[in-house]
Parts: C-alpha cells; sequence; structure tokens
C-alpha cells in the first residue's frame, strides 16, 4: 500500500505540472484574445462614429438649406416692410420679421452644437484610426512571438500526459477515482502529508490512534476533515 499511495504523490505532482502547462497555455491565447477583442471594439466603434457623423453630415447640409431659405424670407419681408401702406401691414410684417429671425436663431444654435459635435467626433475618428492601424501591427507581432511558445506548450502536454497516464495505470482503479475526485475538489491537492499528528493539508489535528495508522502505511486512510489521502514520509 506504500508503493500505491507513493505513486499517487507522484501524480499529484504530475497533475499540477500539467494544470500550471495548461494554464499558461490558456494565458497565451487570452493575451491574443484580448488584443484581438479590443482591434474590435475599437473598428465597431469607429464605425458607429463614422454613421454618426455622416447622419450629421446631412443634417447639417439640411439645416443650412433651412438657414438660407430662412435670410432669404427676412430679406422678402423687409422689402415688403418699405412697401407698407397701414400701420396694421406693418406690424403684420414686423411680426412676422421677427419669428423668422427667432426661428434662424435657433438653427443656428442647432448648427453650433452640431458643429462642436463634429469636432469631438471627427478627434475620436482620428485616435480610433491610429489605435486600429497599431492594434493590428501588435496583433501580427503577438501572433508570431507566441506561436513557437504555444507549440512549445502543448509538446510539454502532450508529454506530461503521457507521463500521467502511465503513473496512473500502475494505481488501483477505484483509488485513482478517489484521488481524481479529491484533486478536483481540493484545489489540487488529493494527498496530504500527514506530520506530527496533523493533516498538513487542512492543518487540523488527527486523532492519535489514525495517525499511528498512517504511519504503517497498510492501507489507505483519509483526513477525517478535509477527506484527502494521508501520507507519511519516513
Amino acid at each position: 500500500m506504500r508503493e500505491q499511495i507513493a505513486r499517487l504523490m507522484e501524480l499529484q505532482v504530475a497533475d499540477r505540472q500539467l494544470q500550471d502547462l495548461e494554464q499558461s497555455l490558456a494565458s497565451i491565447a487570452g493575451r491574443v484574445d484580448q488584443l484581438r477583442a479590443e482591434n474590435q471594439a475599437n473598428q465597431a466603434e469607429l464605425q458607429r462614429l463614422t454613421e454618426e457623423d455622416q447622419q450629421a453630415a446631412a443634417a447639417r447640409k439640411k439645416l443650412e438649406k433651412e438657414l438660407a431659405e430662412g435670410e432669404a424670407r427676412i430679406r422678402n419681408k423687409r422689402m415688403r416692410l418699405n412697401m407698407a401702406r397701414t400701420d396694421r401691414e406693418l406690424q403684420a410684417l414686423t411680426h412676422e420679421v421677427d419669428a423668422l429671425k427667432e426661428a434662424n436663431q435657433e438653427i443656428e444654435t442647432k448648427l453650433l452644437a452640431m458643429i462642436e459635435s463634429v469636432d469631438s467626433r471627427g478627434g475620436r475618428i482620428k485616435e480610433l484610426g491610429e489605435s486600429i492601424v497599431k492594434g493590428r501591427a501588435e496583433l501580427v507581432v503577438a501572433e508570431k512571438e507566441i506561436a513557437a511558445e504555444v507549440e512549445e506548450l502543448k509538446g510539454s502536454i502532450a508529454k506530461n500526459r503521457r507521463d500521467r497516464e502511465r503513473l496512473a495505470r500502475e494505481i488501483d482503479s477505484s483509488l485513482l477515482r478517489r484521488y481524481e475526485t479529491l484533486f478536483s475538489r481540493r484545489g489540487g491537492m488529493a494527498v496530504a502529508i500527514a506530520k506530527g499528528g496533523t493533516c498538513m493539508g487542512c492543518r487540523r489535528l488527527l486523532p492519535p490512534q489514525l495517525y499511528n495508522e498512517v504511519l504503517k502505511h497498510l492501507r489507505v486512510h483519509y483526513c477525517p476533515n478535509c477527506q484527502r489521502i494521508l501520507y507519511y514520509e519516513g
């Protein structure tokens, strides 16, 4: 039984190494995915702002046309003011001119706000364009840089898996299943050393009789608190 538990300890080391390698591979892929996601987000924002800019240009053109038409109407009304024959007609024309001026002022206010918005949006569009060009270049470089690293990690993972399977074949199937369940549930520590009467997995004191049995390694023992497989080095 001592040999079985010793193999479990070896298997635990191999599984941890394999876990670290797989996490490294995921981290590398994550860096590229992050760059790609940032580029896609910038591209989407650039497209949205470009569409808004096109719509704003059309709206601005419409407002400028309305402003020019309003000014033309004002000039026409002023010419008619000079030809007014009665006070009533003069008052009516004056009221119309004032109303047209007020309408034109509102249009001018909208145009000024639109121009400010265009300037702000234009700056962001330029910034996004530069970021996208830079991001694409960084993505190409990153993909080239990690290609060799990814292949190396994949090779190491494949080798570790073969070693892991070799170790697993030497362990009793029921004990192996118990170990694998504990490994996944106990943060990568299924086998814990018993030392000084304590389970080093959960740091709890073991019953003295159980600890003495662990020292003999006549059969597999489990920590009554964390359920880890107990192992004594000595």
